[in-house]
């Protein structure tokens, strides 16, 4: 009764037959081999990728978009901002049919001269068509606005900014990385203000990958600090765009009224404050109407007076007795302030975040290298430094996958214990899955891929459950032909050549469903195209090929190794019920001629 063994047809059918019969009469070899195999992939994986790129929190995929921030000088005003602006935009429309120049220049030049886009050549030769000779840029947004106090370089939104928006993908002449490159050496010589450049986020919010948190009580002390760790992380190895959050306050003109003095003329804080109100923000003191409208009229120094350093020196204020100057009863101090204080966890905070030029160094590296830097940083008492950002999120994660990972696999065997009744049989199946990770570091090995968190880790998953599954197949229908009577190798290689087939299409199957991801293949069903170099590969890649090569290793070692180690685990548990018997035999056999009792094994016959 119940599926009988398969005939064994066919020359592949044959040759399987024949190399399992080979290994489960060399087991010890091909269990060592095995293994050993695995860790072969591993430290091929190490010594080619890891070094370099060894872990990522999430798929680097390229931008949709970018933006330039624009720090200017603490007290700018839009006229300043505008002319900083246009500048930046000119540096990046550089190099297309206009020369832009001057105080003032307007980067409309650059498209006016080309209205219907110009035919441009990469330095490779290849050629397109646009309104700049950066093939990638599709468009620019740009914002101005007055620097009243101080902005935080690390939003996209900051004050004054840059926005660019890149080419479909499938548009592309060249990766997003690089024309943002270019562009940050075209602007880097824009005199004027602070330049920071930095990608717009494709996937799951996370920190930059160097991101220091300084903590102290003093928010000037934080930012000094602040200012000197940029200094040094300046040192470090393809960093970039190297900002902090500490927020400077507008410079402040501090009047200090001599209250004697002024009580002498008649005159107190109230009234000099008043006269200082009138001056700079105005006093409405009446309204008139023209053609249904009601407009305004307020009293206020002319904007070109208010502008002037010395006008407080000048400036007249009335009393009884005629106009007095505001410098013979007062003094005059510039003072800066605090623009914005941050706190994290009750605690004064200035962040210190940087990029990284990942086409040269993956961010843990360079990390790693500004960690050296910082090192010998000392810092004054009551002040300290941590990394955060895209480092915290990374550690969080490896320790939730890791106890992710741990308790399913537990969990897998206790309900595999149950089912087979076996210590044993359970480890044979879930040996599988270490298999399968000699083939996912040989497939990362293979696609120069780093080992990402996320898309790997869920990839590692998925494979679970495919190779756990094949080895389940052969264990239980290697259990069933030993109840009808087979002998352990009969038994194995009868199971082997049955199973061998629906093994093989599962496995074939699965990867050729990964196949689309692994070459980049996708149908637009928006536009009823097909496309060889899809954008969705950047997200899926890593975990394609962590199945893939996975589930293809996994399997060619399941139907070879767990048949072994099932003929060695029975060998084993044979060899000792005999010992067992025999020292039973004898230390308990006096005892039982002695007093006429029977052995258990006989009570129970």
């Amino acid at each position: 009764a119940g599926e009988q063994p398969a005939a064994i047809r066919g020359p592949f059918l044959r040759a399987y037959q024949r190399l399992l019969a080979y290994a489960l009469d060399h087991p010890m070899a091909v269990v060592i081999l095995s293994f050993l195999t695995v860790v072969t992939m591993v430290m091929l994986w190490v010594f080619k990728v890891g070094l370099e790129k060894p872990i990522e929190f999430f798929p680097n995929i390229d931008p949709h978009s970018a933006y330039i921030n624009i720090e200017t000088p603490e007290g700018a005003d839009l006229d300043y901002s505008d002319r900083i602006t246009r500048q930046v935009e000119s540096a990046i429309c550089q190099g297309s049919a206009a020369t832009v120049s001057g105080d003032n220049p307007d980067p409309a030049q650059c498209y006016q001269s080309n209205p219907e886009k110009k035919k441009f050549t990469l330095a490779r030769g290849q050629a397109f068509q646009g309104l700049v000779d950066l093939s990638n840029v599709k468009h620019l947004y740009a914002r101005s606005v007055a620097r009243a106090g101080g902005s935080s370089m690390f939003e996209q939104n900051s004050p004054n900014n840059i926005g660019i928006q890149f080419q479909d993908f499938e548009d592309r002449l060249e990766s997003t990385p690089q024309t943002m490159e270019e562009i940050r050496k075209r602007i880097q010589a824009v005199p004027g203000a602070k330049l920071t450049m930095a990608k717009s986020e494709e996937g799951p919010p996370s920190g930059a990958p160097i991101n220091i948190e300084i903590v102290g009580d003093d928010p000037q002390v934080l930012g000094q600090i602040a200012e000197k760790i940029k200094a040094e992380l300046a040192k470090a190895p393809f960093v970039q765009d190297i900002r902090d959050n500490f927020v400077s306050g507008s410079p402040t003109v501090r009047v200090d009224v001599d209250r004697q003095k002024a009580a002498m003329l008649g005159l107190s804080t109230d009234i000099v404050g008043f006269a200082l109100k009138v001056a700079f923000n105005g006093l409405k003191v009446s309204t008139f109407r023209e053609a249904n409208k009601d407009y305004d009229i307020t009293i206020q120094l002319p904007e070109a007076e208010r502008r002037k350093t010395d006008l407080l020196k000048e400036l007249q204020i009335p009393t009884q007795n005629g106009l007095v100057p505001l410098s013979t009863i007062a003094k005059f101090t510039i003072t800066g302030g605090l623009g914005q204080i941050n706190r994290i966890n009750h605690e004064r905070v200035v962040t210190v975040k940087a990029d990284v030029n990942e086409q040269y160094i993956p961010g843990p590296v360079a990390r790693a290298a500004a960690e050296k830097e910082l090192a010998s940083f000392s810092m004054p008492p009551g002040y300290t430094t941590r990394f955060t950002g895209e480092f915290e999120d990374q550690k969080e994660s490896e320790d939730f996958l890791t106890r992710a990972f741990i308790i399913a696999a537990l969990l897998l065997y206790f309900v595999m214990v149950l089912q087979y009744n076996s210590l044993t049989q359970p480890l044979i199946i879930m040996t599988s899955a270490v298999f399968s990770f000699g083939g996912v570091f040989l497939g990362l090995s293979l696609m120069n891929q780093s080992f990402g968190i996320i898309m790997t880790g869920v990839g590692v998953f998925s494979l679970l459950g495919i190779v756990v599954k094949n080895a389940i197949v052969l264990i239980d229908y290697t259990n069933q032909l030993r109840e009808r009577g087979l002998s352990v190798e009969e038994a194995v290689v009868a199971a082997g050549c049955t199973r061998l087939r629906p093994v093989l299409l599962t496995a074939i199957t699965s990867i050729l469903g990964f196949v689309p991801m692994l070459t980049g293949i996708n149908f637009d069903f928006t536009t009823m195209r097909l496309t060889f170099a899809s954008e969705s590969t950047q997200w899926w890649f890593s975990m394609a090929s962590a199945v893939s090569f996975g589930l293809a290793f996994s399997t060619a070692l399941t139907l070879i190794v767990v048949p072994v180690l099932y003929s060695l685990d029975q060998s084993g548990t044979l060899a000792f019920k005999r010992a067992r018997k025999q020292w039973h035999d004898k230390y308990w056999g006096p005892f039982y001629r002695m007093t006429g009792m029977k052995p258990p094994q006989e009570q129970e016959e």
